[in-house]
C-alpha cells in the first residue's frame, strides 16, 4: 500500500537508501547533496539500518570505498555533486571498467568555474563516457522511484555496471513535493538480495580486480563493457515493468509528450521537462 508524504528530493533518495539497507555508504559532504548522507547517517545512528557508514576524507575516497565494498561482494551507495564527482573522476572509470554496480545519487550542480552552486548538468555530462548508466529525474517522485530501480538494473548479470541517479540541485533536491512511498518490505523484496557471481572474498574462486591489461585484453574488456551498456536498455525496461506492478507508475527509456502530430521535438532532461510540458509549479 502506498504511503503519502511530503519530502524534498534529498529526503526521498535518503529514504530509498534506508529501505534498500545497503551494506556500506561511503560519502563526503558537498552542496547540494550533503543532506543525503546526513539523513542516512541519522538512520545509521538510530539503528534503523544495518549499513556501515564510512565518513571519508574526500569524494575520491568515497568512491574508492564503494569500489572496494563492491569488489568484496557487498552493496555500496554514495551521494555527491559537482566538483565532488569531479574529484571521483579516476574512480568513476575504474569502478565502471571493473564492472562493479555501485549506486550513486548525483545531485546535479554546475562545475566550477566561475564558482557556481546552482543547477546544471555539467558534472554528469562530463562523465557521460565513463561507463556509468545515468538516470535523470524530473520530480522528487522520480528521484525516489529511480533510485529504487537503479540497483536491480546495475546488478543484473547482463549489465553489471554502476548507476548514477541524477536530480537537479536545489530545484528538486531541496524543494518539498507530495510523494508516494512504497512500504519498506515491498522495496526490500523488489531490490532483492545481492548475489554477485565473483568477488574477492569468494575463496572458491580467487581473482584479481583491476589488473593491468595489455592492449589486446584492454580492447576485449572495453568491448564487453560497451555490450553491457547496450544490454542495459532491455534490463531497464524489464525492471520498469516490474516496478509499475508494485507502484502503478510507468517508466521507459524516455517519456514522450504530445508527439502525435509534432513537427519538431525537444529533448529535455530533468526538472526543465515541466517547462516543456507547460506545468512548472514554480513559474506560472
Amino acid at each position: 500500500m502506498a504511503m503519502k508524504n511530503r519530502l524534498s528530493g534529498n529526503e526521498a533518495v535518503a529514504l530509498a537508501m534506508k529501505q534498500i539497507n545497503p551494506d556500506v555508504m561511503g560519502a563526503f559532504p558537498i552542496t547540494p547533496s550533503t543532506e543525503i548522507p546526513q539523513y542516512f547517517a541519522t538512520y545509521v545512528a538510530n539503528g534503523e539500518v544495518d549499513t556501515e557508514f564510512v565518513a571519508v576524507e574526500s569524494e575520491h575516497s568515497a568512491m574508492s570505498t564503494c569500489f572496494a565494498v563492491e569488489a568484496a561482494g557487498a552493496r555500496a551507495v554514495t551521494a555527491t555533486s559537482s566538483c565532488g564527482m569531479a574529484l571521483m573522476w579516476e574512480m568513476l572509470y575504474v569502478t565502471a571498467s571493473s564492472r562493479l554496480p555501485v549506486t550513486m545519487a548525483l545531485v546535479n550542480r554546475a562545475l566550477t568555474g566561475p564558482i557556481n552552486i546552482n543547477n546544471d548538468h555539467s558534472d554528469s555530462m562530463g562523465a557521460r563516457d565513463s561507463g556509468w548508466i545515468q538516470i535523470y529525474s524530473e520530480t522528487n517522485q522520480e528521484a525516489y522511484d529511480n533510485f529504487v530501480q537503479a540497483m536491480p538494473i546495475g546488478e543484473n548479470k547482463e549489465v553489471r555496471l554502476p548507476v548514477m541517479v541524477c536530480q537537479d540541485g536545489f530545484i528538486t533536491s531541496h524543494a518539498v513535493e507530495n510523494i508516494e512511498l512504497l512500504e519498506d518490505q515491498t522495496v526490500k523484496d523488489f531490490v532483492g538480495e545481492y548475489q554477485p557471481e565473483n568477488y574477492l572474498l569468494k575463496k572458491e574462486n580467487p581473482l584479481a580486480v583491476g589488473p593491468y591489461d595489455i592492449s589486446n585484453y584492454y580492447m576485449e574488456h572495453k568491448k564487453q563493457q560497451a555490450e553491457a551498456m547496450k544490454n542495459a536498455k532491455a534490463v531497464i525496461l524489464s525492471v520498469a515493468e516490474k516496478f509499475e506492478k508494485i507502484s502503478g507508475r510507468h517508466y521507459g527509456l524516455f517519456e514522450e509528450f504530445e508527439m502525435e502530430d509534432a513537427e519538431f521535438a525537444l529533448i529535455i532532461i530533468g526538472f526543465q521537462c515541466r517547462n516543456g510540458k507547460g506545468n512548472d509549479p514554480y513559474h506560472a
